[in-house]
C-alpha cells in the first residue's frame, strides 16, 4: 500500500494548528483534489465524525465518507474510507518542536492504483500541504508582535 507523506512546520501553538488543520470545511481552500465538503465540517475534528468529500483524482471525479476513527488533541488523528477499490487512511500527527513552534504531518495510505494515479495522488498531497501551510499562517494570529514580520510557516524537507 502506497504512502504519502509531507509535513511543514508553524511558528504557532500546537492547540491552534491542530484547530485549524482538522476543521474540514477548509478541505476545498487547501487541497487542490477536493471540490466540496459536508457533514461535520464547521469544527475542529472529533472522534466519529464523518465528512462527505467531493474529489477530482487524475481527471476523475468520485466522493467519499471519511470518518475519524483516531482522536488525541491536540497530537494526533486519523479518517478512514472505504472505496470499491480499496481502503484509504489519512492520518495527522502533531508535536511541539524548537520552543513553541508546531511540526504537522499528514501520511495519506491508499491502495495501489498504478504509477500515473500514485504520482498525482503524491502532487496533490505535496501542493496541498503547501497550501495548508498558508492556511495556518492566515487563519492562526502570529504568537507575539515580534514575531510578525518573521515567517510563520515554511515547508522543509518535502
Amino acid at each position: 500500500m502506497p504512502r504519502v507523506s509531507h509535513h511543514f512546520i508553524a511558528d504557532h501553538p500546537i492547540d491552534a494548528v491542530f484547530d485549524v488543520v482538522t476543521t474540514a470545511r477548509f478541505w476545498p481552500e487547501w487541497h487542490p483534489a477536493t471540490r466540496a465538503v459536508e457533514g461535520d465540517t464547521g469544527h475542529a475534528a472529533r472522534l466519529g465524525d464523518q465528512i462527505t468529500e467531493y474529489v477530482t483524482i487524475a481527471g476523475i471525479q468520485g466522493s467519499s465518507t471519511w470518518t475519524v476513527v483516531e482522536h488525541d488533541r491536540p497530537h494526533h488523528l486519523a479518517l478512514e474510507t472505504d472505496l470499491a477499490f480499496g481502503h484509504l487512511r489519512i492520518s495527522y500527527q502533531l508535536a511541539t518542536v524548537d520552543g513553541g513552534r508546531t511540526r504537522f504531518q499528514r501520511d495519506l495510505d491508499f491502495p495501489d492504483l498504478g504509477p500515473q494515479v500514485n504520482a498525482v495522488m503524491e502532487a496533490q498531497s505535496a501542493e496541498g500541504i503547501a497550501s495548508l501551510a498558508r492556511l495556518v499562517h492566515r487563519q492562526v494570529p502570529a504568537p507575539t508582535a515580534a514575531t510578525i514580520d518573521e515567517p510563520i510557516a515554511r515547508m522543509e524537507d518535502m
